[in-house]
């Protein structure tokens, strides 16, 4: 096994048990077990569980910041483009349950993991802002940041409430967030475009 393979399994068994034990239970010895290595080996990669609970979170994160970069970069209809970005994140949630829970998670008893999952976020917060402004356009930065902590925080709220109530399907849950947040970036999307074109028409 490769050394990226062997990382690869060390952070699958790192998910499962921090979804299943939370941060503070876990112990390395129980995710050498599920990777089925021996805890010096694991310590080879990781020095420490708060080491491996940042590089799970971070891989987590930046998996989902790939894929609404693509979305973003897409030519497509504004609303298609913002359901699509909205259904890539709930089939995360749907096809990883236990990392989901992971990195929607902020643990509860232990200060210094409690901030690292903190900063991760500031990561996915970027990522989202990205996204937002192919909605919002020419918004002050503040504005752009506070609609990005909305969107963000209420998302991550229906994912966890979906993984504890899992009867509505993905669509269904899709369905309810584009009715509730697609009203206001609708009418963003339709300012800016009319905005968009009266520049054009004043460069004529």
């Amino acid at each position: 096994m490769s050394a990226q393979e062997r990382r690869a399994k060390i952070l699958a068994a790192a998910i499962s048990a921090f979804a299943r034990e939370g941060y503070e239970k876990t112990t390395m010895d129980q995710i050498a077990t599920g990777a089925n290595i021996t805890k010096p080996v694991l310590y080879d990669h990781f020095p420490s569980k708060q080491a491996l609970f940042q590089a799970v979170l971070e891989t987590i994160r930046d998996g989902l910041i790939a894929k609404g970069r693509s979305i973003v970069a897409e030519d497509t209809d504004p609303a298609d483009k913002f359901r699509r970005a909205v259904d890539a994140f709930l089939g995360f949630v749907e096809d990883e349950p236990a990392a989901a829970r992971v990195l929607l998670t902020v643990p509860s008893g232990d200060p210094a993991a409690a901030q690292l999952a903190r900063t991760v976020q500031v990561g996915a917060s970027a990522g989202i802002a990205a996204l937002l402004t192919a909605f919002m356009g020419a918004r002050s930065p503040w504005q752009l940041r506070a609609a990005t902590e909305f969107l963000k925080e209420g998302l991550h709220a229906i994912a966890l409430w979906w993984l504890d109530n899992p009867g509505p399907t993905r669509r269904e849950v899709a369905d309810i967030v584009l009715e509730i947040a697609w009203v206001g970036l609708r009418g963003q999307a339709g300012s800016n475009g009319e905005r968009k074109r009266k520049a054009i028409d004043r460069k004529r």
